[in-house]
């Protein structure tokens, strides 16, 4: 079979390209931007194929096409519509005209062209027009998608290694994850099968929960440390969406925060009896999900954010502290200890002391690798000074000379894992 799948680099698109490939279908996949190394692929910004004619000339020949397109916020106003809705619907009217065999759509549980928000409605409305066309086409809905490298998937790993967590709806938004290879694997039968598919599907795991039972499926998984999750207050996490929406990364938004206080009364859960049945195999377990070999790396996700701010306030304090709060006349007799003329204490005292600030600043908006090398050199250029001229340091019972070891050794790390 020649298969057309859309969103084709995306978490749930790239897996469905590589099980149909590896199920025998000639696959081409479709994206704004062609991955390195692969030779059946169209480029091309979905957003802009808003009416059939646009599909017309890109769909002959294909027997099957999978709609793996999706976004979970919008950049511009309009964009769930144009992706979620117009485009598919040309996507779909082309499919008619061309008798595409087979059309599977990936839309998500919640989807109503009257739903609450704009994802879900979008979606719903694509769905309405899919299946009032005479096509052999599903439907098929999953809850959260799981996936190694998935960004929701490395950002949950991570929320779950840490020790105290305040997240919306921790205890009452109920999730339904689903393994990513286990809905590309559904998505083989869908569009190979001989049969005619069913209409909707439900892709779901074998078990539904809470966000805090999933974060601590994938706590077990990585062997991480147990941790306290605790529920943020709606009236502050409103706020913290509204903040949070300014940052275009990010996940929470208004919006979002409203579909996890709907799926509050299960509307994001299913049955999973009739994917299971699909794909004649048990679906994996959410505790099966993560692995203890991730958990370096998730706690990694926010160590290095935490190493950094913590560097830059130890840096923002050492000037402040250097210039203004430390009496001169001491600083000076220990640059006369090490060889300073009187002329140039003063001189050299500011200037550590912008040195230190510029440092803590640029950490704070530009950390580089480069930077790190930099604090590695000038620590380690104190260390040596201050242990020739001022060896009573190292006896100093608060350690100034000897904390230096632990900085030194987490500058090196975070130089050798900086890009």
């Amino acid at each position: 079979m020649k298969v057309l799948v859309l969103g084709a680099t995306g978490l749930i698109g790239s897996h469905a390209v590589r099980a149909l490939r590896t199920a025998g279908c000639e696959v081409t996949g479709l994206s704004r931007r062609r991955p390195v190394g692969e030779q059946n692929w169209l480029e091309a910004d979905v957003g802009r194929l808003t009416s059939k004619q646009d599909w017309l000339t890109l769909l002959p020949g294909y027997d099957a096409v999978v709609n793996c397109v999706g976004i979970i916020r919008e950049a511009d106003a309009g964009d769930f519509d144009r992706l979620h809705r117009a485009a598919p619907v040309a996507v779909f009217a082309a499919c008619e005209q061309l008798g595409v065999r087979r059309v599977v759509q990936v839309s998500a549980l919640g989807s109503h062209p009257d739903a609450a928000t704009g994802y879900w409605r979008s979606k719903g409305a694509a769905e309405v027009d899919l299946l009032a066309r005479d096509l052999q086409a599903t439907v098929i809905r999953p809850s959260l998608v799981y996936g190694e490298h998935g960004a929701s998937s490395e950002m949950f790993r991570m929320l779950a290694t840490l020790p105290v967590l305040m997240m919306p709806m921790a205890h009452r938004a109920k999730v339904q994850p689903i393994h990513v290879e286990d809905l590309a694997a559904i998505i083989v039968k869908l569009v190979t099968s001989a049969e005619a598919p069913p209409r909707e599907l439900a892709t779901v795991g074998p078990r539904a929960g809470s966000m805090a039972a999933y974060l601590d499926d994938l706590r077990k998984g990585m062997g991480a440390a147990p941790a306290l999750v605790m529920s943020l207050p709606m009236p502050i996490a409103r706020i913290v969406a509204r903040v949070a929406a300014l940052f275009p990364s990010s996940a929470l938004t208004p919006e979002s925060l409203l579909m996890l206080e709907q799926s509050a009364d299960g509307s994001n859960t299913a049955s999973a009896d009739a994917a299971a049945a699909l794909l004649d195999a048990p679906l994996r377990d959410p505790s099966q999900f993560a692995q203890p070999a991730q958990r370096i790396g998730a706690v990694w996700g926010w160590a290095s954010t935490l190493i950094t701010l913590a560097m830059a306030s130890l840096w923002l304090i050492t000037a402040a502290v250097s210039w203004f709060g430390w009496p001169h006349e001491e600083s000076r007799a220990w640059l006369a200890a090490c060889g300073i003329p009187t002329i140039a204490q003063e001189p050299m005292l500011l200037a550590a002391s912008l040195t230190d600030a510029a440092i803590g600043v640029l950490l704070l908006l530009r950390p580089r690798r480069w930077l790190w090398a930099a604090q590695l050199l000038l620590v380690g250029g104190y260390t040596l000074v201050m242990s020739l001229c001022l060896p009573f340091f190292w006896l100093h019972p608060f350690g100034p000379l000897s904390k230096n070891l632990p900085l030194l050794a987490l500058m090196f790390l975070m130089w050798r894992e900086s890009k």
